[in-house]
């Protein structure tokens, strides 16, 4: 018997109840042509919507691995990162929709490019629209005006002043759809586990520019991305788990006094988001709702980031001292 052929590509999605989120994710994934040469994995977090048997009986070609507890995104796509076997691995968003031929073309691309450890995707919304999906890293520079709320005159961070049309060297690209090539992968290794969910890509595309490698932003290939999906029931409780995420990135990558000034921003960010929503949903009534999740999770936040220091320095907690899962 011949040596067994490596998949040109492993595709991983991390599903949490998106039952029909997933199934359209993999009929768009396996009508392309090229789907004959990949191998496929869903990792499923414990869903309680029939997602597992769903796949079983669908799509029986699909590798399932079903974890009795939602491990979040960055444990639930190593779960399957450390089985895949393909030249190039693939994080997928269950709510996604990839065009034909679109990530054949991402794969090629990194081909003929040996020094890109990483690649994205030109994510769209459902209307077409552009959805900005790549920037430059994170930074102390960008956290100030992201949290004075100046991004919007300053939006260099998501790079929304560029067309996107061309191929370009970026910081970092959206975890929604995003392929590394499995040398980077086995030099910089998997996701950080810590980070239970936001910010995980960010982490690791600084990992890998730190190492030398390039993260590329490829607009040819295009893929629909239905944003938050999976957790607009529970913004929140997302908004709650992203910034304590951010903290870790801070303290990992920048140290301890960057953490310590991060801290004192996000406090006045807290007050500066607070006041504006307040307004807001007095305005805009329909918004209510939305408004209400906010601003419980922004007074979250600010008690947290005062007074929780397994919240603001979750590196310095002892994790089998009681400290988050994050």
């Amino acid at each position: 018997m011949g040596a067994q052929v490596r998949p040109a590509l492993s595709v991983v999605i991390v599903n949490w109840n998106t039952r029909q989120l997933l199934r359209d994710c993999l009929e768009a994934v396996l009508a392309d042509p090229a789907s004959g040469q990949w191998e496929v994995w869903v990792v499923d977090n414990a869903s309680a919507d029939g997602s597992p048997q769903m796949v079983r009986e669908d799509f029986p070609q699909v590798k399932l691995l079903v974890s009795p507890q939602n491990l979040g995104f960055s444990r639930g796509n190593n779960l399957a990162l450390e089985r895949a076997e393909g030249e190039y691995l693939l994080l997928l968003n269950s709510d996604t929709r990839v065009e034909p031929g679109a990530l054949g073309g991402l794969v090629d691309f990194m081909a003929t490019h040996p020094r890109i450890g990483a690649a994205g995707p030109m994510l769209l919304n459902a209307d077409g629209s552009l959805q900005l999906s790549c920037g430059v890293a994170p930074s102390l520079r960008s956290e100030i005006v992201h949290k004075l709320l100046l991004h919007r005159l300053f939006p260099f961070f998501k790079l929304a002043g560029w067309d996107h049309r061309s191929p370009r060297a970026v910081g970092w690209v959206s975890g929604a759809c995003l392929l590394v090539r499995r040398q980077a992968l086995e030099e910089v290794g998997p996701l950080d586990p810590a980070i239970y969910m936001c910010c995980e890509d960010l982490e690791w595309c600084l990992r890998l520019t730190k190492r030398g490698w390039q993260v590329y932003y490829y607009p040819f290939s295009r893929v629909v991305h239905l944003e938050g999906q999976s957790i607009g029931k529970n913004l929140g409780e997302m908004l709650v788990v992203s910034q304590q995420s951010l903290f870790y990135l801070f303290q990992k990558h920048f140290g301890r006094g960057a953490l310590l000034f991060l801290r004192l921003l996000t406090l006045v960010e807290m007050g500066l988001r607070s006041a504006a929503w307040s307004a807001f949903t007095l305005c805009f009534p329909a918004r209510r709702a939305e408004g209400l999740q906010r601003l419980r999770a922004y007074r979250q936040i600010l008690g947290r980031s005062l007074f929780d220091r397994a919240y603001w320095s979750p590196m310095s907690i002892p994790k089998d001292k009681g400290g988050s899962e994050n």
